[in-house]
């Protein structure tokens, strides 16, 4: 199954897995993670797939032809025997190809690109060209002879300047230069200019676009194809039209072995099967039918893969359209946009809308280090005496330091429990759960070993004290439920759990500030189930810079609402997972911008274990979340009988469109 994980890695050791000229990840272990971690991942015999989080990771490919992307931070990656692809990501990376024909992508940051053996391509990208040339790829060891250098889309080798650099030492090393922009592409060392002439590949020439050889059906209605995949033939894609928004259904049968389908759109306009495209996929085992769903797919052009997992089979492909007629209001519809959703979350006017009345006037920032609550107008709403108060926000996370000066008032109490008394009072199931659960542990202490998960109650629900930061709903309650453990990861078992809990013991919103990669029905079950007990549910977008959410944040097109993340300006945060192409809930909310220093992040509380000042800076969609979980804590202190969809109606209609992308 295809996984996104907002803050991890994921190992993928499979046959034949869909083609793709990026990152696809796949897993069977179903995990949920979120933190700052650094992970050392290893693959083992076989054509492999290693993804890194936003942090920094050592990527080994062993054996094989494998597939290694770091993602965000600075990471090494190293291919070893067999025909690689190496992606660094942003960070600065250290890529070595070692054996084989490999290809070596660097990605955004100063990266270190080393073929080794074999005949090696290098990719050089023109948005990750640096003014400065100490800026620019280093590309290591180029031999002249067999290894290449593929160019940026859109130009042509006779736009390169390849200038001559002396170092100390005497050695010649060349610069490569785009002529037009006079941006460094990269500097190659020990070679000199010469040695470079046609070494360059077109991106015209560079692969064989495969969306542009797709068997075309036509405009959709209702269509059979019976075909074969196998070693030979490991994928057949098709190509379909849609002349108007239509629910689509996917049927893959008459299996004789393993094979899986996928639904996508070329988003990229580049005819290559990029895991950005990826709309929805199915992947049952052995030989069971695989098939798809999606409503209110918008006009365009789609493409369904039917690709081999294991074995040969031949199959029957059916894939029918019908004009879907349940459109939310055209006038909501037309402000969405694929990349921010209804865009940045207006506390002040979703307030004043929730209780029916004008809104509020505008007061002066608060300015600092609260500068996230300022943006989103919550201090307006304060003084109208709206606080979050009696409001109850489950943050089901890594925990909750519920000693934290800034938060221990706040820190919902069991009411029907006796503390220390070893009795389950409440007959709930759990003993002594007077604040809150550890689904990691099994124990009745939630408490932080992560920071994750109190950073994200700060931004709730910190107190109005003078000190540290001042939450969005400074008198919510925060229900501390831990699932995640001190590494930022867990079990969607656990996560399960933890939304059951935090329903059945009274909570009004959930802040899911964590993320996975796969769908699982689970899952939808569960926030299906939370919402139709009245409780809110707002999760994150994910930070892996997509073009639709992670899951559970996909839901949101059925339950819940997605949150991506802005910086101090209202520009989408470029590590934000995007909203997508098919209109789901989403809005966006500070996150920071993810630089390398703090200023433009957002500063909250950290446990008091882990810091001398148990404050501090982080930046991704797990901080533009609660941010958003403390306004539906506004607006249910202001009117507590609007339900779920009315609160995500509303945020959705008063959400300010004026959010720009860099």
């Amino acid at each position: 199954m295809f996984n996104f994980l907002e803050d991890g890695f994921v190992l993928e050791d499979r046959a034949n897995p869909l083609m793709v000229s990026s990152d696809l990840y796949s897993d069977d272990s179903h995990r949920f993670a979120s933190s700052t971690v650094l992970e050392f991942q290893q693959s083992n015999t076989g054509n492999d797939n290693l993804f890194g989080s936003d942090f920094n990771e050592t990527l080994l490919g062993g054996e094989g032809e494998d597939l290694l992307s770091g993602n965000g931070g600075n990471d090494q990656l190293s291919g070893d025997s067999g025909n690689d692809t190496l992606i660094g990501g942003l960070g600065d990376d250290f890529i070595v190809g070692q054996e084989g024909n490999d290809l070596l992508e660097g990605g955004v940051g100063i990266d270190f690109l080393l073929g080794g053996l074999g005949e090696d391509t290098l990719v050089l990208m023109d948005e990750t060209a640096a003014n400065l040339r100490v800026f620019a790829d280093l590309i290591v060891d180029f031999d002249p002879v067999s290894d290449w250098i593929k160019l940026p889309d859109d130009l042509p080798e006779s736009n390169l300047l390849l200038e001559p650099v002396f170092t100390e030492t005497g050695e010649i090393n060349t610069l490569i230069i785009n002529r037009q922009s006079n941006i460094t592409l990269a500097s190659v060392l020990g070679v000199i200019p010469t040695q470079l002439n046609a070494r360059f590949i077109a991106t015209a020439t560079a692969s064989d676009s495969p969306l542009s050889l797709a068997t075309d059906l036509g405009t959709l209605g209702s269509v059979t194809v019976s075909e074969f995949v196998g070693d030979l033939a490991p994928q057949d894609i098709y190509r379909f039209h849609l002349d108007v928004d239509s629910d689509i259904n996917i049927v893959l049968e008459g299996l004789s072995a393993d094979a899986d389908v996928a639904l996508l759109q070329d988003i990229n306009n580049n005819q290559e099967v990029d895991i950005t495209d990826i709309i929805n996929s199915s992947q049952q085992p052995y030989d069971f039918p695989e098939s798809i769903s999606n409503n209110a797919l918008p006009a365009g052009t789609y493409y369904v893969v039917v690709y081999q997992y294991e074995g040969e089979t031949g199959y029957n492909l059916n894939i029918s359209a019908t004009a879907n007629q349940q459109l939310k209001n055209s006038v909501i519809l037309e402000s969405y946009d694929s990349r921010f959703g209804y865009g940045l979350v207006d506390a002040s006017a979703a307030v004043s809308q929730s209780i029916g009345v004008p809104e509020f006037p505008e007061i002066p920032d608060l300015g600092g280090n609260d500068w996230g609550r300022d943006l989103i107008d919550a201090p307006e709403v304060w003084t109208q005496g709206i606080t979050g108060e009696n409001v109850v926000v489950a943050v089901i996370d890594s925990g909750v330091d519920y000693n934290h000066p800034d938060l221990f008032a706040n820190i919902w109490s069991n009411q029907d429990e006796i503390a220390n008394n070893g009795i389950d009072d409440d007959n709930n199931g759990y003993v002594d759960d007077s604040r809150g659960w550890d689904f990691v542990n099994q124990d009745n202490q939630p408490m932080d070993f992560n920071n994750h998960g109190t950073h994200v109650a700060g931004i709730i629900a910190a107190t109005i004290d003078g000190v540290g930061i001042t939450g969005v709903a400074p008198n919510a309650e925060i229900m501390p439920v831990r699932v995640l453990d001190e590494n930022g990861f867990g079990k969607v078992s656990e996560a399960l759990a933890g939304i059951r809990y935090a329903v059945e013991n009274g909570a009004d919103v959930i802040n899911l500030s964590l993320g996975g990669n796969d769908y699982v029905s689970e899952v939808l079950d569960t926030i299906s189930w939370a919402v139709q007990q009245g409780v809110v549910v707002v999760v994150a977008a994910g930070n892996e810079s997509l073009t639709f959410p992670s899951y559970p944040a996909r839901f949101a097109n059925q339950f819940g609402i997605a949150v991506g993340s802005v910086d101090d300006n209202n520009r989408l945060s470029n590590f934000s997972n995007r909203a997508g192409i098919l209109p789901l809930d989403y809005v966006v909310a500070p996150g920071g911008d993810g630089g390398f220093s703090d200023v433009g992040d957002i500063y909250s509380t950290v446990p008091l274990a882990s810091s001398t000042i148990p404050y501090r800076f982080f930046s991704g969609t797990s901080m533009a979340t609660p941010h958003v979980s403390g306004v539906v804590a506004l607006m249910l202190q202001g009117n507590p009988n609007l339900t779920p969809t009315q609160v995500e109606e509303i945020l959705i209609q008063t959400a300010d469109h004026s959010t720009t992308v860099a």
